[in-house]
């Protein structure tokens, strides 16, 4: 029997059959609904300049729909208007994708040129403006780009004719006569140059982008009164734009007129007196030029103005840890981490103050956290560098510096500290290059004038090393540095009277240069005048009574002059004034072996301990006393009882370093002592003799070398140093360096500890 149908079953059917086939439609219709929404949101905040949640809204557009061109455009504009380097970086790849997606668009694909020639990449940068360009042939802006990209692959002819018909296309776009000029500078045709630029000015006289192009070209054409004149009718035309008083004032400092380029800045401020970036500028001119004070009140004035202003709060903080005002410092960086512990300038000048108090590891490690984060902040590259240097790793202290000048090369300070680090490396051409360059960004830079010459001296030019003292004190005429150096190369010229006159000079400009005094004494004591020498030390020291290295020159005097109590008398002063200095109880050691007064010294070392069991000198001297006697054992517990004490002293630290570098002991340990003496008194050369002659047993020959030269440097009469040197010099195969270093050694003294092994390398060289 044949079944009929039920016809509500059937209507069922074909309902759901209808929903199935309809259901991808409402799901397709429904993510269209979203993304049109998404846009509309986007386009509202774009509309309120609200980027960043702009960006969030065609975000969604494009993970709804990926192959959506013009989305990625708009994220492609709204990372550009955010503008940091990470945004510039998504920019870039959006409109990679945009014109991938769609190669129609031809903003996308001029912008994507413009990209490329930024990064000096001009063949890329030609290759999308040609694409615009082959369905648009009369497209100014694709001519100008290929015109651009064409005139840095030096192809200037064919470039000028580009910028020529983006010229006759769009006339009124004066940057392309600005492009014009400089190509003909590329050809050397300033007049046609300078052709171009007026031509500009005859549709816009008022154009100031133009005025500041034709200045700069006159300055080229070295027409420095027309330059004036231009740059100042540019501010004329437009003293609102901060831009053009920065200009004038560079103009002015390049040419050394330091009252008209204060004058600027300071127009700068009246037109602007409520702008706390007016204020920092011209904080950064008086810093520039010397004049801390005002500076100082600058910067201040500025972050009274806008309190919520990073620059502003940066340049000040930066000022107080440059002066040593690290509490100051200390209280800023504080409160911009308490608003935000990530913040990553606040955690570099965090960094900054570890390594100013010694701290160097923590310093360390913080800097190199930040740069992980953000490996363009020229800042922490020059802060890790100088860190690194503070620890003696002086290859990784170059690298970091050398990063920070090519992230910012107008970054004075790296360089200067990568001069230094040059010297040290015993690289003075490589110091010279750098210290030039910091000289030519401030001629008043006196750090770079003096690491000039300093590398000079060191290449052996002494000639160019003396004109430059002799220009500084010139200018300076109480520059104490330069009136030592200038003693120095005098007196390695046996002009003793000049010499005097130089060191007198310095201990004028300052009494506590202690060096300048030793000089002194050794002239007088090579004249045969001992009791001159004394007195002069004497006089020195009622000046400034209260530094112990003049009781330790003293002290030195009267054992040559074979008067054991006075010397004694004078050492024990020096540990008086300050138990933290090594050369003291080197001193005083050195005395009681002289004298084979040893027992006695113990003696009343111990008698003061069980008075006092924390009193270090008397642990130093009864260490120093059994190290002398090669009683290691008894040398280790006194040194290290005085690290309990102070964990941060040096003398003791060193000391301990080079007991285990003696007895073969553990390098690493060793090392461990001897980088903690050299973080509390980086400047001791016993230390760096320590520490260097450690990484010469590890095999860092090139650490070794830079450390034993600056312990050579300071202890000229020391053999064993020498000899230490010359070993490094040796490994570093600077055979004819290690040669004098190893005979100048031998003729100190033929008979220090290893005279016969130095006479045994000098015979096989």
């Amino acid at each position: 029997m044949k079944m009929q149908a039920d016809p509500w079953k059937c209507l069922l059917i074909v309902v759901c059959t209808w929903m199935w086939m309809i259901a991808p439609a409402c799901t397709q219709l429904s993510a269209e609904a979203k993304k049109a929404e998404h846009v509309k949101r986007g386009q509202a905040y774009l509309a309120e300049g609200k980027y960043r949640e702009a960006l969030i809204e065609y975000k969604n557009v494009v993970q709804l729909d990926p192959k959506d061109a013009q989305a990625h455009y708009q994220l492609a504009l709204i990372h550009m208007k955010l503008g940091g380097v990470s945004d510039l970086q998504a920019a870039f790849g959006e409109l990679a994708k945009t014109v991938e997606l769609d190669p129609s668009l031809h903003e996308a694909q001029l912008k994507l040129s413009e990209f490329y020639l930024l990064a000096r990449n001009p063949e890329k940068a030609r290759k999308h403006a040609e694409i615009v360009l082959a369905s648009t042939p009369h497209d100014p802006q694709g001519h100008l780009l290929r015109g651009r990209s064409l005139v840095i692959e030096k192809e200037f002819e064919k470039g000028i004719q580009e910028l020529k018909t983006a010229i006759e296309l769009d006339p009124d776009n004066l940057q392309v006569y600005i492009d014009l000029a400089r190509a003909y500078l590329g050809l050397k045709k300033p007049d046609q140059a300078e052709a171009a630029l007026q031509k500009a000015l005859s549709r816009n006289p008022r154009a100031v982008e133009v005025l500041i192009a034709l200045g700069d070209l006159k300055v080229l054409t070295r027409q420095y009164e027309q330059a004036e004149a231009t740059y100042k009718k540019a501010v004329t035309i437009d003293p609102a734009n901060e831009a053009l008083y920065m200009k004038l004032a560079g103009f002015y400092q390049a040419l050394r007129q330091w009252k008209k380029a204060e004058d600027t800045y300071r127009q700068l401020v009246q037109q602007k007196p409520h702008d706390a970036m007016a204020h920092v500028w011209l904080g950064d001119f008086y810093k520039l030029t010397g004049q801390r004070d005002k500076a100082l009140a600058s910067y201040q004035k500025a972050v009274q103005l806008d309190p919520h202003s990073s620059t502003a709060q940066e340049k000040l903080i930066i000022f107080y840890l440059d002066a040593g005002n690290l509490a100051e410092a200390e209280s800023r960086i504080q409160a911009i981490l308490d608003k935000d512990k990530n913040d990553l300038m606040g955690q570099t000048l965090q960094a900054r103050v570890h390594v100013m108090k010694g701290d160097i590891d923590t310093g360390i490690l913080l800097l190199q956290r930040v740069l992980k984060e953000e490996p363009r902040l020229a800042l922490a590259h020059h802060y890790l560098g100088v860190a690194f240097a503070a620890r003696q790793d002086l290859k990784q202290a170059a690298q970091e510096l050398t990063q920070a000048i090519q992230l910012a090369p107008n970054l004075i300070e790296a360089r200067n500290v990568l001069a230094m680090v040059r010297l040290a490396e015993g690289s003075p051409d490589l110091a010279i290059e750098q210290a030039q360059i910091a000289f030519q960004l401030n001629p008043r830079n006196l750090q770079a004038v003096r690491i000039l010459a300093e590398a000079y001296a060191q290449k052996g030019e002494i000639g160019k090393a003396k004109q430059i003292y002799e220009a500084i004190v010139k200018q300076l005429p109480n520059d104490a540095p330069s009136h030592y150096r200038l003693g120095l190369i005098a007196q390695r010229d046996k002009r003793y009277d000049t010499a005097i006159k130089h060191f007198e000079q310095a201990l004028s400009s300052n009494p506590n240069f202690v060096q300048a005094l030793s000089q002194l004494a050794s002239i007088y004591l090579a004249q045969g005048k001992a009791t001159e020498a004394r007195e002069r030390v004497l006089q020195q020291i009622n000046r400034v009574p209260a530094n112990p290295y003049l009781y330790n020159l003293l002290g030195g005097l009267w054992m040559q002059a074979q008067q054991a109590d006075k010397a004694e008398q004078a050492f024990k002063k020096a540990i008086a004034l300050n138990e933290a200095v090594q050369v003291s109880y080197m001193n005083l050691a050195e005395l009681y072996r002289r004298t084979n007064r040893i027992d006695e010294a113990i003696a009343e070392y111990q008698k003061a301990l069980e008075k006092n069991p924390k009193l270090i000198s008397a642990h130093m001297m009864l260490g120093m006393i059994a190290e002398q006697r090669k009683e290691y054992e008894i040398a280790k517990h006194h040194y290290k009882a005085t690290l309990e004490i102070n964990p941060t002293f040096a003398p003791a630290a060193n000391n301990l370093a080079w007991i285990l570098l003696e007895e073969g002991g553990n390098l690493d340990v060793a090392l461990s002592y001897a980088q903690q003496a050299r973080e509390q008194q980086p400047q001791d050369p016993h230390i760096a003799d320590t520490l260097g002659w450690i990484y010469y047993k590890k095999g860092a020959y090139l650490k070794a070398a830079a450390l034993l030269r600056e312990a050579a440097d300071k202890l000229k009469n020391n053999p064993m140093v020498l000899y230490h040197l010359g070993m490094a010099q040796l490994k570093k195969g600077e055979t004819e360096q290690a040669k004098q270093t190893l005979k100048a050694a031998l003729q100190l003294s033929d008979s220090f500890p290893e005279a016969d092994e130095t006479r045994q390398i000098l015979k096989e060289l």
